[in-house]
Formats: structure tokens, C-alpha cells, sequence
């Protein structure tokens, strides 16, 4: 700026100094006012960001929580279910898996995540990766499919169902799955398949017997007078007679046929008396010495028979003809396993199970002795297998080796004696029979004399023979009347209780089934009321069933079983009389 010329100029540029001053005063004050103000805008914005930084903050942390806590829930879901549940990415590696999936494989979780099934399972490559391509490519579920494992258990059967896994926005981004381990579940079905299959057996092995029952119920009654007339002629007959051959034969014939009707009384589950306390090694030794075994021998030449018996074997309750018939049906049908010759072995030996053995039978625990009879013959199919305890069910020509009721016959006895069956078999290599019946620490009674018909005879006391077949009453009256007894006979329980209404009896004859009319339990309640303390024995073609042991406890002496038998019968009486 040039020099003032003058005072004028001078106070002209002050003035224009001062315009200056107070524009620029004013730019700067209002500079300042708008800094002030975009700071404090600033100031503003900054403490809204901050507000908002921090109320997101804090949304941000309770939704990690909510998605801890429901993480947390899902993964409580997933352990708890009894199947195995994965999901895999969509490169097939696990990204969760739950506790049963980990357990199942036997890999802990931690090992598993981020691993594909290669990784884990390298020796079990298998159809499951193209399943799992196909599920990620289509997105398409794939159920049911059936994938095995190795474990420290053995091979594992694992049943799997596999759908997609999507996002929110409905893009496949991998699998789920779910497996089940069903080699249990198949192992159930079988015993219960096998189980039921047992029932079916069982029930058609009673309905057979129920039908064998009564056709020998009907059989013994017939059989009575061709077993017991031919002992009463015998005794008219002198020894030279030439009718006594003639009359044995009779005799010989009826107790055959009356060993038949025992079989069937033994399908039947009624024919068994099982109170004898019996030493399997007698049974063996007493087979082994008899025509039978003999005849067997010959027979089979070829056949080597080697006997393993247990030196300190324990007693059973049973009865000793039925298991001997056992036996020889059993050693018999062993022999015919060997046409070309081999071995049988006949064994015993005491066991205790402490588990249930699931084989034929179910073996329930307890201690047992076992008859084991083996060949190493020509074996018996499955399909056989499951029907050899049939009735007259049989594989062997009719006529020459048996009538088809041997092995019904051995069913019979081995479940009369509450004891079970065990088979193994195979075709070309031979047959293990295993029979278990329950031991008895009771000894063994001492060897039976027979006794002298005088022993046994009576003097004239009154019997009254109670019997619904005419037959019976016929056969008793007549033994009894050679015993030296007065008798008299009705028909059924309903005579009886009128005849005792009049008369009096030393003893009565009662046969248990009476049809129709009253039974000889009902028989025998009724007379108790018109002569208390009246004596009775019990006489049936069946055994001993509870109406006979409630009639014994009523006051009835010793049960009789039909056929009779002289002297059977003779020492029941005289033992009741006296």
C-alpha cells in the first residue's frame, strides 16, 4: 500500500482499515461460531455412534448367548436321542455329531469333526460317499440304507437315513443323517422268531399228546383183560398145561401193546411217574446189558459204542423205565445215523448253568445232569431238525426200526421230568442229543425184592370196587376174590354213595375218571360225610393228577396205576387195611 498524501487520504484508508477489520472480525466470528457448531455436531454424531456401537455390542452378545444357549439345546436334543445323528458340509466332512453317533463308532467327538468318513473308516469304503454326492447334487433325501461297521464288538449293522442340509435361503450346503445300530434290534427279532417258533412246537407236541391221552386212556382199559386174565389163568393152569405157552404169548402180546399205550400216555404228559430218585450211569449200565442193546449190536456191526460216564454222578427224581426207553430210542436212532459205520458216544456229566443256555430249549439256570448221546453220522437236515419230536414223525423204514413214537416218546419223559433238550447237528458231520434233568440230592432207594403172594392175601374183608368200565370191575373183582377179599362192584360215584347209604366197605376201590357222573374225588367227599374216616386207595390209567393228591389228603391211601397188576395191587390194599 502507497504513502498517504495527506491527512484526508490518511483517514480514508483508516476507515477502509477499520470496513476491513470488521468484515474480517465478523468472518472470523462466524467461522468460529460454525466450528463450534460443526464440533458440537460432531460431538453429536460421535456420541450417537457410540450409543449405537454400544446397544449393538450388546445385542450382538445376547444373541451369542441366545445362539450359545440354543446350541447348547440343540446338542442336549442330539445327545439324548437313542439313534446316531450327524451333519456334514458340503464336502462331506462332520461338523456335528452327537454322544450315541461318537459311542457307536467308538471315536471321540473332537476326532471326528472336520474329518469325511474315508478319513475315519479308511478300510470301509462303501456305497455312503456317492450317497452323499447324490444328496448334495439333487437334494434329494436317500432312507433306509444299510452300511456295516467293524468295532471292538465285531461287525455292527447300521441302518441309515440321510436328507438335505439347506441354508435360509434353501441352498443345499450339506447331509444330514440319521443311523441306527439294529444289529441288537435283529438279534431280538431272531430270539423272538425262535421263541415263538418254541411255543408253536411245544403247543403242538401238547395238542398231540391231548389226542394220545385219550385214544390210551381208551387203549388201557381194553388192554386190561388181555394183560391181567392171562396172570389168573396162569395160576389155575398147572405147569405141564399145554395152554400155558399159548397164554404167555397172549400175556406177552398185551404187555407190549401195553408198553405202546405208555408211550403215548407219555406224549400225553400223564403217563409218567417221576418219583423215583435215579442214577443215570444205572440207567446206561442196566441198557447196556440187555437184549435190546444186544440186538442193536448185532445189528450194526460196525458201529463202535464208547461209554464216558461221570465218575461221581448226581441222582435225579425220575422214572427209570421211561428214561431206559429213552435212552435206547436215543442210542438206537444214533446207530441208524452210521450206515457205513462209526461211533457212538454215550456220556454223562453234572453241570451247573448259571445263564440260561438259548439252544433247543431255553436251559434255565440250575443244576442239572446231563445225558449226551453223539454220533458222527450223516446229520440231520434243518428242515428235520425242527419236526423229529413230531408224532410218528420218522426217516427210517416202518416196520423194521420203529413206529414214529421214539423221539415223541423222548420229548414226553424229558419234559414229564421238567428237564430240557438240546440239538446240534449237521448234515455229513453227525448229531450231539443233550438232555438236562434237574438233579435231587435224595439217595437212592435200595434194589426191590419180590414178595410172596401170601404176603398180600386178605381174610375176608369187604371191598367195594367203584369203576365205570365193566371190564375193570370185572378184572378187580376177580382179583380179589383170589385174594381172599369179599367184594362187591358198582358203576360210578353216584351207586357208590347209595350203596354206602345201606352198606359199609373195609375199603374202596376208586377209580379216579368216571364218566359221566362224579369223579372218585367227588366219590370219596361225599362217602367221608356218611362214614368219616372211611378207607380208599385210587386207581386211574393216568398219573397222579391233583384231584388225586387232594383225595389222598383227604384221608385216601396209596394211588394205583392201571393195567393191574397182581401184586401192585394186592400190597395197595393190604397196606391200606392194615
Amino acid at each position: 500500500m502507497s504513502e498517504p498524501k495527506n491527512i484526508e487520504e490518511l483517514n480514508n484508508k483508516i476507515q477502509l482499515l477499520e470496513i476491513k477489520i470488521k468484515h474480517l472480525t465478523n468472518e472470523l466470528r462466524l467461522t468460529r461460531e460454525e466450528y463450534e457448531t460443526s464440533v458440537r455436531n460432531y460431538f453429536n454424531i460421535y456420541s450417537n455412534m457410540e450409543k449405537r456401537v454400544e446397544e449393538r455390542t450388546l445385542n450382538l452378545k445376547k444373541l451369542y448367548k441366545i445362539l450359545k444357549i440354543k446350541n447348547q439345546q440343540l446338542q442336549i436334543i442330539l445327545d439324548s436321542s437313542s439313534g446316531m445323528i450327524f451333519y456334514k458340509d458340503a464336502k462331506q466332512r462332520y461338523i456335528r455329531v452327537n454322544k450315541k453317533f461318537s459311542k457307536t463308532l467308538e471315536v471321540p467327538i473332537a476326532e471326528i469333526i472336520g474329518k469325511s468318513y474315508v478319513e475315519l473308516f479308511p478300510k470301509n469304503t462303501s456305497y455312503l460317499l456317492e450317497d452323499d454326492s447324490e444328496v448334495i447334487q439333487k437334494g434329494e433325501p436317500i432312507l433306509n440304507r444299510t452300511e456295516y461297521i467293524e468295532t471292538s464288538k465285531g461287525k455292527r449293522q447300521i441302518l441309515i437315513d440321510k436328507i438335505p442340509y439347506k441354508d435360509i435361503d434353501g441352498k443345499v450346503i450339506g447331509i444330514i443323517g440319521f443311523a441306527l445300530d439294529v444289529t441288537d434290534l435283529k438279534k431280538e427279532e431272531k430270539e423272538k422268531r425262535d421263541l415263538e417258533e418254541k411255543l408253536v412246537r411245544s403247543e403242538k407236541m401238547e395238542a398231540i399228546g391231548l389226542l394220545a391221552g385219550g385214544v390210551a386212556h381208551d387203549l388201557n382199559n381194553v388192554l386190561t383183560g388181555i394183560v391181567s386174565y392171562p396172570e389168573l389163568l396162569l395160576m389155575q393152569l398147572p405147569e405141564d398145561s399145554p395152554l400155558r405157552e399159548s397164554i404167555l404169548t397172549i400175556q406177552n402180546s398185551g404187555q407190549r401193546a401195553a408198553a405202546i399205550v405208555q408211550d403215548l400216555l407219555t406224549l400225553a404228559r400223564r403217563g409218567v411217574a417221576i418219583s423215583d430218585v435215579v442214577n443215570l450211569n444205572d440207567i446206561i449200565s442196566d441198557y447196556l446189558r440187555s437184549p435190546e442193546y444186544e440186538k442193536l449190536n448185532r445189528y450194526h456191526p460196525n458201529v463202535k459204542f464208547e461209554i464216558d460216564p461221570e465218575p461221581n454222578l448226581l441222582n435225579i427224581l425220575g422214572s427209570p423205565i421211561h428214561l431206559s426207553k429213552t435212552l435206547m430210542n436215543l442210542v438206537s436212532n444214533a446207530a441208524e445215523a452210521l450206515p457205513d459205520g462209526g461211533k457212538v458216544t454215550i456220556s454223562t456229566r453234572n453241570q451247573y448253568v448259571d445263564l440260561p443256555i438259548k439252544g433247543y430249549d431255553r436251559v434255565e439256570e440250575g443244576e442239572y445232569v446231563i445225558l449226551s448221546i453223539s454220533d458222527n453220522g450223516i446229520g440231520i437236515s434243518a428242515e428235520d431238525l425242527e419236526k423229529i419230536f413230531e408224532l410218528f414223525y420218522t426217516k427210517k423204514v416202518m416196520g423194521r426200526s420203529g413206529t414214529g413214537l421214539g423221539m415223541a416218546v423222548v420229548w414226553g419223559t424229558v419234559k414229564d421230568h421238567k428237564g430240557y433238550i438240546d440239538v446240534h447237528s449237521k448234515v455229513g458231520e453227525g448229531t450231539v442229543f443233550e438232555l438236562y434233568f434237574p438233579v435231587t440230592r435224595k439217595e437212592a432207594a435200595g434194589e426191590k425184592i419180590h414178595i410172596s403172594i401170601e404176603k398180600y392175601m386178605g381174610n375176608g374183608e369187604k371191598i367195594l370196587v367203584v369203576d365205570d368200565v365193566p371190564e375193570q370191575r370185572k378184572i378187580a373183582s376177580e382179583f380179589f376174590t383170589r385174594l381172599g377179599y369179599a367184594v362187591n362192584v358198582v358203576s360210578n360215584g353216584e351207586e357208590a354213595v347209595e350203596y354206602m347209604k345201606v352198606y359199609s366197605a373195609d375199603l374202596l376201590v376208586l377209580d379216579m375218571i368216571m364218566d359221566p357222573g362224579i369223579d372218585g374225588l367227588e366219590t370219596y367227599r361225599r362217602i367221608l360225610e356218611l362214614h368219616p374216616g372211611q378207607k380208599a386207595i385210587i386207581v386211574s390209567g393216568f398219573s397222579e393228577t391233583e384231584r388225586v393228591k387232594e383225595a389222598q389228603r383227604l384221608g385216601a391211601g396209596t394211588y394205583v396205576k392201571k393195567p393191574y397188576i397182581l401184586e401192585k395191587i394186592g400190597l395197595a390194599v393190604r397196606t391200606e387195611l392194615e
